[in-house]
């Protein structure tokens, strides 16, 4: 347990660091209750060549061997996850799994349209003429992030070439009838 009388016991700091990292890395299992309890304690059990049973039991050197460990692990599985993400849509790189767009994505997204003077409507009219050939014909067909990143590197290409004689007139205000 968790004792001021131990001096090599687990610090309150290191027993919150664990639980944020192994609630991070077992989040996507969907564990039961019971069951995170008895794989987070076969773990502790297992980094601690068998001297703690349960998390509270772990000594300071044991509980920062689990901590490095959950760590290296959420590193790497957020580092795919991040690849996946940025290469999805792209040639060459076959999507191997389906990753949902992110928050900043969409901001992204909408930025760029918004400097390019688009609103929804010619968004969607965007979409559905330059993109149909990839089943995308609106806003309401971008449900990955290859979907959402092939319509976003189009923008971004435009925002790079700059205001073009067909943008000039778009962007241009309308003189009243």
């Amino acid at each position: 347990m968790l004792s001021r009388d131990n001096p090599f016991s687990m610090t309150p700091a290191q027993l919150r660091r664990l639980h944020a990292a192994w609630h991070r890395w077992t989040a996507r299992i969907g564990l039961n209750e019971e069951q995170d309890r008895a794989l987070r304690h076969y773990y502790v059990e297992l980094f601690s060549a068998g001297r703690a049973r349960e998390t509270r039991d772990l000594l300071r050197a044991d509980a920062a061997r689990v901590i490095d460990w959950l760590e290296r692990m959420l590193h790497h599985a957020e580092a795919r996850q991040n690849l996946a993400a940025g290469t999805a849509g792209r040639r060459g790189f076959p999507e191997r799994r389906r990753v949902h767009p992110t928050a900043s994505t969409w901001r992204a997204l909408w930025a760029c349209a918004a400097a390019l003077g688009m609103d929804r409507g010619r968004l969607d009219t965007f979409i559905r003429k330059h993109y149909a050939g990839a089943g995308l014909h609106g806003l309401a067909d971008l449900h990955t992030m290859a979907d959402v990143n092939r319509v976003l590197w189009g923008l971004k290409a435009m925002l790079r070439r700059g205001p073009g004689p067909a943008r000039k007139a778009q962007s241009a205000p309308r003189k009243a009838a």
